[in-house]
Order: structure tokens, then sequence, then C-alpha cells
């Protein structure tokens, strides 16, 4: 527990055991993750492919999940070494639990920007009448989309910086230079909690309940946003897929069997998100209620740290290795969005 010269936070807390239970849960899952998503980033590079419109998306997705699970594993490893750190407290937590939440942030942004490149690329295709050559020199489907990688980058990382720095200087301190209450070991910013701890967490930052609440919204909005906008994307790659195979004249057949895979691929994409990540919108809602307690949604806490981290490993498969254009392009010379090639249009996606 953190050192200070008054009265304990009277209230329901996490016991040591469960504490270190989440700890562990957390090193495990974003540890698995990091090496998935490490081997996307370091294949990609290795091959000299990250500019290959197949494998440029996944690349920066890679980069997000290897950033975000590496702070998460860290800042779970200072949490379990008893190093103090609830908010406004010196040390690296807050900046650590910045990084985790900004990095995470981004990685739910560039899974939308995946979605638009496959919107925009199939579009493309229906205007350009299927002229894929020029296709193949493009590494992003629009000029639009640098704003929207730049954006996914620059917003959640800025945002959490800004808001770290005013709280940090908003701490408050009594005379003597000590902390005014005796705080629980779950209202260290290591803890993996992603910010959906109580209130009373908070007392040391002057506003800190206004604050808590802004941080939690940067987290959980994004997230929310992406979900249903994930969905209405994956609607429009699968009408904008029709009328291309249409304008190829595909049997029937084929043409279903292509929109078979498309869909299953779609709807993929967005149960394993909605299963890594509707524990912490859950938690999330849950902490904005009064009287909420973290030891009360034990289960929660469990279940975010289990399934959140493996946003990484997930990506890596999905995103990654088990498409077979991005398998290829590794050891293609040329993009495999060519005219020359007989692949299917869903398997670009």
């Amino acid at each position: 527990m953190n050192t200070t010269n008054e009265s304990a936070v009277d209230g329901k807390h996490l016991s040591d055991a469960q504490l270190k239970a989440v700890s562990i849960i957390s090193l495990l899952t974003s540890g698995t993750s990091c090496l998935g998503s490490f081997s996307v980033l370091l294949c990609s590079m290795y091959y000299k492919r990250v500019f290959y419109p197949e494998i440029f998306p996944t690349f920066h997705l890679a980069v997000a999940d290897v950033a975000a699970s590496l702070s998460l594993l860290i800042s779970s490893i200072i949490f379990m070494s008893d190093a103090t750190g609830f908010p406004g407290a010196d040390g690296p937590c807050d900046y650590f639990m910045t990084l985790v939440t900004s990095l995470y942030t981004s990685a739910f942004l560039l899974t939308l920007a995946y979605a638009m490149e496959a919107l925009f690329r199939f579009r493309r295709r229906l205007s350009d009448a299927l002229n894929l050559e020029n296709l193949q020199v493009r590494v992003m489907s629009s000029r639009w989309m640098l704003l929207i990688y730049i954006s996914a980058w620059v917003f959640p990382l800025g945002m959490a910086t800004v808001l770290m720095i005013v709280m940090r200087k908003l701490n408050n301190k009594d005379a003597s230079g000590g902390f005014t209450r005796i705080y629980p070991q779950q209202c260290s910013s290591c803890f993996a909690d992603f910010r959906f701890n109580e209130e009373y967490c908070w007392e040391e930052v002057e506003n800190g309940k206004y604050w808590h609440y802004v941080i939690r919204l940067i987290f959980l909005l994004p997230l929310m946003v992406v979900m249903a906008a994930n969905l209405g994307l994956y609607v429009l790659i699968n009408q904008a897929f029709k009328q291309v195979a249409m304008r190829r004249g595909l049997l029937s057949y084929h043409q279903r069997q292509e929109e078979s895979v498309l869909n299953r691929k779609a709807a993929l994409y967005q149960t394993v998100f909605f299963i890594c990540w509707f524990p912490s919108i859950i938690l999330g809602i849950a902490s904005f209620t009064e009287n909420y307690d973290m030891e009360s949604y034990f289960w929660l806490v469990v279940l975010q740290a289990l399934l959140g981290p493996l946003q990484g490993i997930c990506n890596s498969f999905l995103y990654g290795w088990r498409r077979d254009s991005f398998r290829r392009a590794l050891s293609e010379r040329s993009s495999l969005l060519s005219a020359n090639r007989a692949t299917a249009i869903a398997d670009s996606f």
C-alpha cells in the first residue's frame, strides 16, 4: 500500500490474491499477444513487404498491438513489484497506463482503417471497371487513408498525454508533501483495469472525479464507435462486392461462394473484436454507476484481463496469417492486386 499520513479509504477492496490473479493473467495474455503481433511485424520487415497493399494495414495494426501489449506487460510487472502508482503519485505508472490506453485505442482505430481500405479497394475496382493494373502501385486505397492512419496514431496518444500532464500538475498534496489518504493497491495506475477503478482512487488529483470521467470516456467511446462503425463498413463492403462480382460476370454459383467467404470473414472479424472487448464495455459502463466497486465486478475484471489483451494475437491471426493474400505477399515479387492473378476478389479482404 501507499504510505500516507491520514486515514485509509473505506469500502470493498480486491484481496491480494485477486490482484495477483488479475496481474498474472494480464502478464500471460499481453505477453502472448506481443509475440504473435511481433511475428507479423518481423516477417513483414524481413521480407521487405511493408509497403505492399496486402500487408500495409496489417503492419500498422501489428505495430500498435506490439506496443500496447508490451506497455501492458511492463505495467503489470511494475504493479507486481509493489511500486507506488495511484493517480497523481510520482513514478512511472501514470505514464505506462497512458501508453496502454492510447495504444489500444490506436489499435481499435486501425481495425477501422483496415475495413475502410477494403471498402475503398472494392469501390475502386468497380469504378475502374476492374482495371486492376492501377491498384498494384498504390500502397493505400485512397489519399484520405493517409490522414486516417495519422489520426489513428496521433489522436489517442495526444489526448491521453495532454490529460496526463494536466492531471499531474493538479495533484493535491498537503503542505508536508505527503498524500492525504491510504489507498488500496487496486488504485494503482499500473493495475490492468484500463482506468475503470473507483472514484476515491482519484482524490489526490484536483477535480479528480471529472478527470477520471474524461479519461474513461476517451478509451470507452472510441471502442464502442469502432465496434458499430466496423459493422456498418462490412455491410457496405458486402454491397460493393456484389456490384464488383456482377461487373465481372461471374456465374451465380461462384458469386455466391465468394460472397459466402466474404461474409464469414466479416462475421469472424466482428465476433472476435466483440469477444475481446465486450467485458471492457460492460465494466466501463458499470464504473459510471453509483457505489461502483471492482470487488463486486471482479469476474468482469478477470475477463477484461483475459480477453482484452488477446486482441494482439487474434489480430495477427485474422488479419495476417489466416489470409492467403497476406501469406503469398510475403513471398511474391510483386503485389497480388495484379490483373494477371486469378485470385478471388474476396481473398484480398
